[in-house]
């Protein structure tokens, strides 16, 4: 059965990296759907009845590839106009069991997103969707994803459950399928380095100041100390790594660049920033105004790096971290007299989830609020900065992870 034509406009990507409110452009007919595969992938593509159903094949190299496609169009109102879904057909589990294990075979979930002359596929990987016990009836894209593909010819981004989204401009289509274009291996480092992060478990300030402090970390006296232990941590975990293509500038900014935690080297070639960030609170501080617009304008993006974690005040326990940290810095403390940083210390946190933010042309109004800072002790007004909302950043998303609830304690 054909999918309807969506009856509500949304945004949609054009071939020029711009972004329109208009009604989707579908391919309905499965003669349209073949032609397009034809038009990216050659001649040896076939259309194959599976009962009722029609399913589309490529063979190349000895392997023959089965798309189970559906067009991506926009879910309708109350939804956001950025979100889009590939309708999952029940029947689509039924034909991957059945034929998932066959030698030479591949099944691919492909949505396929149209607009003008524009045509990018989706692959939502298979075994994310359909070898899982789950039920899902959509699998959603955003319309910054396209924008992504349309860029750089290729974006893959993992969603909160870690299933794999790849999108892929036509012209990038075949190349794709026959593995010669691949995504970005950031997101691996990121996921590396979560494995190996704290997450789930109470850090104190004691101990993340006495471990800073030990490793001869510049920033281990700062009353922020969540922040800077994670920075601490990051730079290490380069290091040890030795990963040579993404630069920890946090504490060794130099004055020609833009004022960022986070530098990736060319070919990539953009900044980002860490944050530690209470999981309660919906926005985070972000950076100047003019480092954010001019790493988006200079480089076409900017990322957020966000770790949002639980906290325990220290106003709450007495002032116990407060204290402590007095002591390791060498400042002494009589009983009842004044603790120095009593109201902004925390005493510990707990990190239950990470999240990467990409900021661009297409989505940076949605999450950018203005921060009003007030003024330096001096009297004179601080540069402005923005606020990052952490809600509505759907359309954001480049990586995202949640502690799982047996692993929290």
């Amino acid at each position: 059965m054909e999918e309807r034509k969506q009856v509500n406009k949304s945004e949609q990507i054009t071939r020029d990296g711009n972004i329109v409110v208009d009604y989707d452009q579908p391919l309905l007919k499965k003669d349209e759907i073949l032609d397009v595969y034809k038009k990216f992938l050659g001649l040896d593509c076939r259309i194959e009845k599976y009962g009722n159903h029609y399913i589309y094949t490529y063979s190349h190299d000895g392997i023959k590839e089965y798309f189970l496609t559906s067009s991506v169009t926009y879910l309708s109102k109350p939804h956001p106009i950025f979100k889009k879904r590939s309708q999952l057909k029940p029947w689509y589990k039924d034909f991957y069991n059945k034929y998932k294990d066959r030698s030479n075979v591949k099944i691919r979930l492909i949505g396929i997103y149209h607009y003008e002359n524009l045509v990018v596929f989706v692959e939502f990987k298979a075994q994310d969707y359909l070898g899982r016990k789950c039920n899902n009836s959509a699998a959603h894209v955003f319309s910054n994803d396209i924008y992504q593909a349309v860029v750089d010819g290729l974006f893959e981004r993992f969603d909160k459950n870690n299933n794999q989204i790849t999108v892929i401009c036509g012209d990038n289509f075949k190349n794709y399928l026959g593995g010669n274009v691949k995504g970005s291996c950031l997101l691996e480092v990121f996921k590396k380095f979560n494995k190996k992060f704290p997450f789930g478990s109470w850090i104190s300030a004691e101990t993340a100041i006495s471990e800073m402090k030990r490793a001869g970390w510049s920033k281990w006296k700062e009353t922020e100390w969540a922040g800077w232990y994670l920075e601490f941590l990051f730079n290490k975990f380069l290091e040890e790594e030795r990963i040579e293509d993404i630069k920890y500038r946090g504490t060794q900014k130099q004055k020609d660049e833009l004022d960022f935690d986070l530098r990736f080297l060319p070919p990539m070639n953009f900044y980002g920033d860490l944050k530690s960030s209470d999981i309660d609170k919906k926005d985070s501080p972000g950076n100047d105004q003019e480092n954010v617009l001019r790493a988006i304008s200079e480089y076409g993006k900017l990322w957020y790096i966000i770790y949002e974690h639980e906290t325990i005040k220290d106003v709450t326990q007495n002032s116990e971290m407060a204290i402590r940290r007095m002591e390791l810095v060498g400042e002494s403390y009589v009983l009842g007299g004044h603790i120095s940083y009593q109201a902004r210390m925390k005493h510990s946190v707990r990190f239950k989830k990470m999240i990467i933010l990409e900021l661009n042309k297409v989505n940076m109004n949605e999450i950018l609020k203005e921060f009003r800072q007030g003024h330096q002790p001096s009297g004179d007004a601080r540069k402005p900065k923005f606020l990052i909302s952490k809600q509505n950043i759907d359309n954001c998303k480049v990586l995202e992870y949640s502690v799982c609830p047996e692993e929290q304690y």
